[in-house]
């Protein structure tokens, strides 16, 4: 693999260090400003890489590596740099609570942009809107806080650290539990016709070009489990019962970009969630696809072991997990249906509002991805998955040299425009206010490396690291050159020379990016898949090994003299240390094997020296 985690990782931590000052007088603002969630980025990029990589920690001051304490000398020496992380998440768990209330808050803030060519800025109680990303990211940060606060607190000694620690974890477990209500009431089921404009690109994304005059049937067949959970749910219970009455309707389920409309209160012990919903019901791709990720770190191993929910969390996790079940064997089985290519291999994809994007693709893909995972799919569906990805690599100008004019190049930037419907409605006159996807690249890069883990065939893998690799070369040359922010993300003119340079960096792309090197620790950490030609012929060597030895014993070579018996003891040993290694590391078990064979043929030459003297 061309990244190399570790040291990247260590870069990011120079450059933040650099661009955001002293821990006590530390620079929030990225090139767009602050908000609940550029803040909560650059939390995670100092967060998240310990927790992968814990060569890397600095949670336990006696155990800090040196080039790790060089990265992060802006915060103090080994012993200061965890404090002054525990002051860090404090700032920002009190500035993002309501002053009135005491509950914390997810607005977008200056994420929030007018429509594309609308010179009108959005209005200040547009800002203030919380949406989707923020409850998510807020998800991941809450849960990195915590496992954090468990590795430093047992380091703590001075009552007054011990209890600014325990202060900020309760705060942490507030905002949790807020993201969590937050998320539930965001999830949404929309129905509808099969003969409307949505219907008929239900239908035409499953068979193009036919008419299959069972389509609907035949959708609905393949959705019968989505449909048998949705009554669980316990959302939009009219709409469910008309989708399940009528075999004439379609439907989507998934999270909108923030609270919806008439969504019900969540009740828990820090406070009562019931703010009014303004939120269109129905899913948009991006926010079902960022709440998908968030959710799952709910779920993850770390979580379970080390107990980071308490039981009111451990109940909504429970919910959480049905609504994001439901949407992710929802939009698989969407992507995948029909008779030979799947719809999602048919770029780009269209959605049922009529827009289309190669965005769009890469988003419903990340959802096969993970339920493909989860399914322990065959290795033919993984290579379409991979398939793919390549196709979207090249049309989105990441491995290929970009066009004049090209209309590719505004993937990456200004990004992909989406209107929230409904957000207008904060005050009388409020413009149209959307979100911009542009994190292509990094999606795309996260993806190839995390199905590079999931497949269990070693040529395929190699594909997907080459993948990989090349989308690095291009994340790579995106850095920022030159001013405070050099080697932090993201400037896309430094491959793109048509675009604006920028001279600032972003949150928003930089923990993107960390995010994947993550995975990319991961995915080294974790055993290759073994090829099987490889094991085949490691096999074959330690047959012929165990026969040439059995024959050196007959022949008395372990009684001869004491040199000849050891080095009949250390071949054995390293027949063993084969056998063990043969289903992970086959060729390590070969490298072994060559080695005992050499010394066992070195006997047999001395034996027929002998015998001609």
């Amino acid at each position: 693999m061309r990244l190399q985690p570790r040291q990247e990782l260590l870069s990011v931590w120079k450059a933040i260090s650099k661009y955001c000052g002293p821990a006590q007088s530390f620079k929030w603002d990225d090139r767009g400003g602050s908000n609940s969630i550029s803040d909560a980025e650059l939390l995670l990029c100092l967060l998240l890489p310990p927790q992968k990589l814990l060569d890397i920690r600095y949670d336990r001051p006696d155990r800090t590596k040196d080039d790790v304490s060089i990265a992060l000398a802006g915060f103090g020496g080994p012993v200061e740099i965890p404090q002054r992380i525990v002051g860090l998440i404090g700032t920002y768990m009190a500035k993002y609570v309501d002053q009135k209330t005491q509950l914390p808050i997810f607005s977008g803030g200056n994420y929030l942009t007018t429509e594309p060519g609308d010179e009108t800025l959005p209005a200040p109680e547009q800002l203030d809107i919380e949406v989707v990303d923020s409850f998510s990211t807020s998800i991941v940060l809450c849960t990195a806080v915590l496992r954090f606060l468990r590795g430093y607190r047992p380091q703590v000694q001075r009552k007054a650290y011990l209890e600014e620690i325990a202060e900020v974890e309760a705060a942490a477990q507030r905002r949790l539990t807020a993201a969590m209500a937050g998320l539930q009431r965001s999830f949404t089921i929309s129905v509808f016709p099969a003969d409307s404009p949505g219907g008929r690109i239900m239908r035409e994304n499953a068979y193009p070009g036919t008419n299959h005059p069972d389509a609907v049937a035949r959708i609905r067949n393949a959705l019968r489990s989505v449909m048998a959970g949705l009554p669980e749910i316990g959302i939009n219970t009219d709409q469910v019962e008309d989708l399940l009455e009528n075999p004439d309707k379609l439907f989507e389920c998934g999270w909108s970009w923030g609270v919806v409309q008439g969504s019900e209160q969540v009740k828990t012990s820090s406070g009562v969630y019931s703010q009014p919903g303004l939120a269109e019901p129905f899913p948009y791709l991006y926010f079902t696809v960022v709440a998908v990720d968030g959710i799952r770190d709910l779920f993850s191993q770390e979580t379970r072991l080390l107990g980071l929910l308490n039981e009111e969390q451990q109940a909504m996790s429970r919910t959480l997990q049905l609504q994001w079940d439901v949407a992710q064997r929802y939009w698989s089985t969407i992507a995948t249906l029909g008779d030979q290519r799947w719809p999602v291999e048919e770029l780009p994809w269209r959605t049922t509002a009529e827009a289309e994007s190669d965005y769009y693709s890469l988003l419903v893909l990340s959802l096969v991805r993970h339920s493909l995972g989860d399914e322990n799919a065959p290795l033919a569906d993984l290579s379409r998955v991979t398939r793919v990805l390549e196709d979207l690599a090249d049309r989105g100008r990441v491995r290929r040299r970009a066009l004049t004019n090209d209309p590719a190049l505004d993937l990456h930037q200004p990004g992909r425009w989406v209107r929230l419907e409904g957000a207008e409605q904060t005050s009388a006159g409020a413009p149209r206010v959307g979100w911009r996807l542009g994190e292509l690249s990094s999606l795309l890069f996260g993806r190839a490396l995390a199905l590079a883990g999931q497949v269990n065939d070693a040529e395929e893998q190699t594909r997907l690291l080459n993948l990989a690799d090349d989308v690095w070369r291009h994340l790579e040359r995106r850095r920022l050159r030159e001013g405070p922010g050099t080697d932090l993300w993201d400037d896309p003119a430094n491959v793109y020379p048509s675009l604006s340079h920028r001279d600032a960096p972003s949150w928003y792309h930089t923990t993107r990016v960390v995010q994947c090197m993550g995975t990319a620790a991961d995915l080294i950490l974790n055993d290759p898949p073994p090829g099987p030609n490889m094991t085949r012929f490691a096999s074959e060597l330690l047959a012929e090994a165990e026969n040439v030895f059995d024959k050196e014993q007959l022949r008395g070579s372990g009684e001869a003299g004491p040199a000849l018996s050891a080095s009949l003891t250390r071949q054995a040993t390293s027949m063993r240390r084969a056998r063990q290694m043969m289903r992970t590391h086959p060729g390590t078990a070969t490298a072994h094997l060559l080695e005992v064979l050499r010394e066992l043929d070195k006997l047999s030459a001395a034996r027929e020296f002998q015998a001609g003297d």
